[in-house]
């Protein structure tokens, strides 16, 4: 069930009741070399804003707006 989509759907079904709920946004931190989860929040309407660093080390900062 690898790259068919269902992750991204997942994501942005989720994140679309949160908003319709009165979430002002969602705010995520992939891994930038984790290539799959960085395209799947993408797809589900992410936009990248700037890598940050973190105790893990450094991410992706990735947000979403109604």
């Amino acid at each position: 069930m690898i790259a068919r989509g269902h992750g991204s759907a997942f994501i942005r079904a989720f994140v679309d009741d949160r908003l319709r709920n009165g979430t002002p946004r969602i705010v995520t931190d992939p891994d930038p070399a984790n290539y799959r989860a960085v395209r799947a929040y993408e797809n589900a309407g992410f936009e990248n804003v700037r890598m940050v660093d973190t105790p893990d080390g450094a991410a992706l900062l990735m947000v979403r707006n109604p």
